[in-house]
């Protein structure tokens, strides 16, 4: 075993600098019990492979720093399914993720979408976890869950109740902000510049054809999460690590909001490495010169992301939009001119191209080849706000869309449907098999009576306690993995509360997947890198050579070794 190594201290100065600095939070100055802490710092849906292509271009020098060390490990990890952040850190902070089938899905009983974009959605996960929370004690900083910590900010759902005032970090972050007038300065002027690089990059983009539209408000959403969070909790958690509380959990998001958007292995994703990078740096430089107690420090990723392309784009319909023309027996349409967000912009274009006088045929032409083109694309309400769930009272059908992932409920039962009672029902059917033949689909999951029944157009099979029964054709799974955990985590997933009677898997090639959100780079089903993000760990935990199959199994391996709640 690899002695942990002896941490520099401060000098007389800094201790005298830090003591004043912090003078104001010395009440919450933990009492030193012998037992070292853990920072545990999360760069959102930073796949293993995507990471070492960073290090590989120069983006994370301090994480080379510290491999070439010889005190860490460095492996790659299966995450589980959904491939998700909410079923995730459920598992890391809980050891408990039932019940989450998707970052968006559907409570058949109580008829409610669940989204975790929203606060109430991530609450109600919350609430229904009954296991301790890991972080007990310590702090949660930019995560969904609190994992029962103490100190919270910017954290979606907390355990007791509190104002969104408190879940900023309350009355602490101001203060926090006060004590640093430089950085909030710079704060400031990186937004601005974040701003300004996100226009250029977008308008790039769209005329070289490369990316999709921006979603709603993404710019700013850019600068909240890019400059604004990251600063915050950076500020946030080098206070805790004067103060000495025992156990710091923090995710850095801003990789994933970039990747969604420019995809994980893009320049504009890895470069912004770099500032997170810097960020840690920050942080370990604190916890080893003026730390309340020895920390260990784990950097990880809950997830990957793989290069997707958007499913609308590619079939000029929401999924949404080809469950309804399919339930309508309108099987062979043109799905664009249907759909009810992308008549709106054309409308306004065909009634300018109406109104140019005749003599001018020239400009009337270009208009309404501007009409077709953003028919077949865009719609102005959903370029504004995207669609990610669709609800077809008509039919009674709900779809709802998590990235790669999407999941369809009969919402007219109450209970999870079987195959069998899907394909007894005529309508049900021919939808099952409409989907099955669409080439945005590349794979159905169900439940049935032997088991779970999976299903592409190149076959179809059965799983039946982490077996695989191939019925007919090829197996289903082999685009997307048919190692025994993965084969597990789609048995798991399917049988989930709150999975859809219909799951379904983004159509997969090997390098890109169909994203049923307008997205470049995608999660939540399997595929590619989405299922294998990174862990670096100290060589003393030997993370590196526990099983780790799914995000529950890092409760185990790391949290419950310094947990309170252990």
């Amino acid at each position: 075993m690899t002695e942990r190594r002896d941490q520099p201290r401060a000098g007389p100065f800094l201790r005298w600098y830090y003591a004043s600095k912090y003078r104001l939070f010395r009440e919450e100055k933990r009492e030193y019990d012998g037992n070292r802490g853990l920072i545990m710092l999360q760069i959102d849906a930073l796949a293993f492979s995507d990471l070492r292509r960073a290090i590989e271009r120069g983006y994370c020098p301090t994480i080379v720093r510290l491999l070439n060390e010889g005190d860490y490990n460095l492996r790659r990890w299966f995450c589980g399914l959904p491939s998700a952040t909410p079923y995730c850190q459920a598992g890391i902070f809980h050891g408990e993720n039932g019940g989450i089938p998707a970052f968006r899905f559907y409570d058949k009983p109580a008829r409610r979408i669940i989204t975790c974009n929203a606060p109430h959605g991530v609450q109600y996960i919350r609430d229904r976890i009954k296991s301790p929370g890991a972080l007990a004690g310590g702090s949660s900083y930019v995560n969904l869950l609190d994992g029962d910590a103490q100190t919270v900010a910017f954290t979606v759902a907390t355990r007791e109740k509190m104002s969104v005032y408190q879940r900023l970090g309350g009355t602490r972050m101001a203060l926090l902000m006060l004590l640093h007038p430089i950085r909030i300065a710079r704060m400031i002027l990186q937004s601005v510049f974040e701003y300004l690089l996100e226009e250029w990059e977008r308008l790039r983009g769209e005329l070289a054809g490369r990316v999709t539209h921006s979603e709603g408000i993404f710019p700013f959403i850019r600068i909240i999460s890019n400059v604004v969070v990251r600063e915050l909790q950076t500020m946030a958690i080098l206070l805790d690590v004067y103060l000495g509380v025992p156990i710091i959990y923090s995710t850095f998001m801003q990789y994933d909001e970039l990747a969604h958007h420019f995809g994980p292995s893009s320049k504009q994703a890895l470069s912004d490495l770099r500032r997170t990078d810097a960020r840690i740096s920050e942080i370990w430089r604190m916890a080893r010169i003026a730390g309340g107690r020895g920390y260990d420090l784990v950097i990880l990723s809950d997830h990957g992301m793989t290069p997707a392309r958007s499913y609308r784009v590619e079939f000029h319909e929401s999924l949404g939009m080809t469950v309804e023309r399919m339930l309508d027996g309108d099987v062979l349409a043109s799905a664009a001119e249907a759909s009810e967000y992308a008549g709106v912009g054309p409308e306004l274009i065909e009634a300018v191209a109406a109104m140019t006088p005749a003599a001018r045929a020239g400009t009337r032409r270009t208009l309404r080849r501007a009409r077709d083109w953003l028919r077949s694309r865009y719609g102005l309400r959903e370029i504004i706000l995207p669609e990610k769930y669709r609800v077809a009272e008509r039919h009674e059908v709900v779809v709802t869309y998590s990235s790669c992932l999407a999941l369809l409920y009969f919402s007219a039962d109450e209970r999870q449907l079987t195959l069998e009672e899907i394909m007894a029902n005529e309508r049900r059917r021919l939808l099952y098999l409409g989907l099955l033949g669409h080439l945005g689909i590349g794979l159905i999951v169900t439940r049935s009576g032997n088991g779970v029944h999976i299903e592409s157009r190149a076959g179809r099979g059965v799983i039946a306690e982490g077996q695989v029964e191939v019925t007919a054709g090829t197996n289903p799974l082999e685009p997307y993995g048919t190692q025994r955990y993965v084969v597990n985590a789609v048995e798991s997933l399917v049988m989930q509360p709150n999975a859809g009677d219909l799951v379904l898997f983004g159509a997969y090639d090997g390098y890109n997947i169909i994203s049923f959100d307008d997205q470049v780079g995608a999660h939540g089903s399997a595929g590619g890198d989405q299922v294998y993000p990174f862990l670096m760990s100290p060589v003393w935990l030997h993370a590196d050579v526990a099983v780790i199959e799914d995000a529950r199994d890092l409760n185990k391996v790391i949290l419950r070794k310094y947990s309170a709640a252990s």
